[in-house]
């Protein structure tokens, strides 16, 4: 029988990162794949309670279909949450969603039709890229610098793209802690990236899932919270901050914009699960979700210092290996020296017991084959600083074949 797969179907690709998962349920290896938040961070106790309490007392209520938009009771909890950061909003500026990639998904469907271009960072978040290039979306990567994409080179490849007739839609950026690179866009980009964004027509499309994992230095200001012309959809997930199980995220966004996201959102799933939405608002109103991340914050950090730390114990000294210190966030990004394939390494570690997730497929150009994305938030700190002794013999043993193999 012949198939009678869509082309948009035939063309997906597995996720990198969702095949290296597996390997987090073999017990020998050390994973810095997936960026999963730390299970010790999940309110397991205070959420049992609520979710026992919701289905005695009103299962009529959190068992049965919501609104499209998402729980009132939610949307209000978070507009609040949101007024506190000077992010000023009406319920009808929010849209619950199942987890921020759903999100992404409506973004694709709602604004873009085939051949439309997208600019995203190099490197840029994977699920990201699974979506544009689903829905067929032109991605046009734009370089990172220490402090975010390189605006110039953005307005670049902008005026280059209008001039070669193409339709250009939108700029896709995670602007604290990036997945996967941990950069943060300084606060000078995020307003030059909302000048070139008002010059050229074009939405931002602001992906902001860590922004509230800020462990050391000063908070800089959300793009949305800037934009006085309603072009940003912001994405905000509770994955990371309360618990990845619940698959809760919020769209804001104002206006038409808002308008045509609940449109293609009814015939994608009716409505986000009212149950979980009711126990994410009633611990937002018992405990408070600032309350929380206060608590969960010091575990990243200790994490995160963790593995910097045994990055400069044992990486060798090798000219172009370095990485970011990221001040909040998931993720370390490390670029390795030029000739070192980190997808080819991959097998190699592997076999060391260790795993992570090449860069190059995070790169929409093609590049970034000498990079890679290590995950510090799930393992405990003895875990990481083993598994960082161990990548970095992998990658001792790698420069040295290439060098042997260069002087041969």
């Amino acid at each position: 029988m012949r198939h009678h797969f869509s082309s948009r179907a035939a063309s997906a690709k597995r996720s990198t990162i969702r095949e290296l998962l597996k390997l987090t349920e073999q017990p020998d290896i050390i994973s810095f794949g997936g960026g999963l938040p730390a299970p010790e961070t999940f309110p397991h106790e205070e959420l049992a309670a609520i979710a026992q309490e919701l289905l005695l007392k009103e299962p009529h209520n959190v068992l049965q279909y919501g609104t499209t938009e998402g729980s009132r009771t939610l949307r209000t909890e978070v507009a609040k949450w949101l007024g506190d950061q000077n992010i000023h909003v009406t319920l009808h500026d929010l849209l619950v969603t199942s987890a921020s990639q759903q999100g992404l998904d409506l973004i694709c469907k709602a604004f873009f039709d085939p051949g439309d271009v997208v600019f995203c960072g190099l490197p840029t978040y994977l699920g990201a890229v699974q979506a544009f290039s689903l829905f067929q979306i032109t991605k046009i990567g734009v370089p990172l610098e220490d402090d975010g994409m390189d605006i110039d080179e953005l307005e670049s490849r902008i005026v280059a793209a209008r001039r070669e007739g193409k339709r250009m839609k939108g700029i896709y950026v995670i602007p604290d802690f990036q997945n996967p690179s941990g950069i943060t866009l300084s606060l000078e980009k995020r307003q030059r990236l909302l000048e070139v964004a008002r010059a050229y027509d074009l939405l931002i499309f602001e992906d902001n899932p860590y922004g509230h994992l800020r462990f050391s230095g000063e908070p800089i200001p959300s793009i949305f919270s800037m934009d006085d012309e309603g072009r940003t959809i912001m994405l905000l997930t509770f994955s990371k901050v309360l618990a990845a199980g619940l698959r809760l995220a919020v769209m804001v966004a104002r206006g038409d914009l808002m308008d045509v996201l609940v449109r293609v959102k009814q015939p994608t799933d009716l409505c986000t699960s009212k149950f979980t939405q009711m126990i994410a608002a009633r611990f937002m109103q018992r405990h408070g979700l600032d309350r929380h991340l206060a608590e969960i914050r010091p575990i990243y950090r200790a994490k995160k210092e963790a593995m910097v730390a045994a990055l400069e114990k044992y990486m060798p000294n090798e000219e172009g290996l370095r990485w970011t210190n990221p001040d909040g966030g998931l993720f370390v990004w490390v670029w390795l020296p030029e000739g070192v394939d980190a997808e080819e390494m991959l097998p190699r570690a592997i076999a060391h017991k260790v795993a992570y997730v090449p860069g190059a497929s995070s790169y929409v150009d093609g590049g970034g084959h000498n990079t890679m994305r290590l995950a510090f938030s799930l393992c405990a700190l003895e875990q990481i600083d083993e598994g960082i002794r161990r990548l970095a013999e992998v990658v001792t043993e790698t420069i040295a074949s290439l060098k042997a193999g260069a002087r041969s």
